[in-house]
């Protein structure tokens, strides 16, 4: 019975802990654009070098990789530029959650504030950060004459997945790589290594009768959330079960973690 109570008792204070965070949004928002104006301090272009950055990255990687391909530009850089604008929100969600309690080790250490409060930080930044890094497809877009569509509003369900996937991510990475500070390294050269295993600069019809094993790769199925709609095509509904299913997956192990290790974090950083 007293195990019970104790149990019950630590997720009751868990649940607090992240309710107290979602409704505190005041203060990791602020936090969020401090990070962002702190990072690109003095900068002329602030966070828009990641923007010319990848419009760098496209405008070379698009014919090079086109050519190899033998693909039509017109259809492959709009399919490359939607692949790694959204890739940069995935990598970014993945690899700042490592560091999601380490990097605000200060702040947690000094102010008495709910753990969730950093992961809706750190996620609120990226989410800002791919924002406008979206502007890195206007220009193709007026050099290849898209014209907007409605279905592009359906990458807004998509977006949401990824946000409400990366709450229960950040919480697992963050705890994991407190506690063992190699699995941050791990996991970057993991996530290296998946970047050149997505169908990002590269389409899974390339495996041809092997074209379905793209579909065993969650990152692809999320990067399909965004950018089937706006490259011209609705993803299918097993694309979104996918998906939903990798979340679920995440909650289900995120919860149990973060109700027994959730007071041990500040120790840990």
């Amino acid at each position: 019975m007293q195990l019970q109570n104790t149990a019950a008792g630590s997720f009751a204070a868990a649940w607090s802990d992240f309710n107290a965070a979602i409704k505190r949004h005041e203060v990791w928002a602020a936090l969020a654009w401090q990070d962002i104006r702190q990072k690109y301090k003095r900068s002329v272009l602030g966070p828009f070098w990641i923007t010319l950055t990848m419009l760098v990255t496209i405008s070379g990687m698009g014919p090079l990789y086109g050519s190899l391909f033998k693909m039509d530009i017109r259809d492959f850089i709009p399919y490359l530029a939607l692949g790694i604008i959204t890739w940069g929100l995935l990598s970014s969600l993945i690899l700042e959650g490592c560091v999601t309690f380490l990097g605000s080790d200060s702040l947690i250490r000094s102010v008495r504030l709910p753990m969730g409060t950093y992961v809706f930080r750190m996620i609120y930044r990226n989410v800002l950060t791919f924002a406008h890094n979206l502007a890195a497809y206007i220009p193709v877009i007026l050099f290849f004459g898209i014209t907007p569509q409605w279905r592009w509003l359906a990458a807004i369900p998509g977006v949401l997945i990824i946000i409400l996937t990366a709450i229960p991510l950040s919480f697992i990475l963050g705890i994991f790589c407190a506690r063992f500070r190699d699995m941050q390294q791990i996991i970057g050269s993991i996530v290296q290594l998946v970047f050149f295993m997505t169908p990002i600069f590269w389409k899974p019809d390339l495996l041809r009768e092997h074209a379905y094993l793209a579909n065993f790769n969650p990152l692809y199925l999320f990067i399909e959330t965004i950018r089937g709609p706006i490259y011209g095509y609705i993803p299918g509904v097993n694309t979104y079960l996918g998906v939903c299913g990798v979340m679920i997956l995440l909650y289900v192990l995120a919860i149990p973690l973060f109700v027994k290790y959730r007071q041990r974090i500040a120790f840990w950083v």
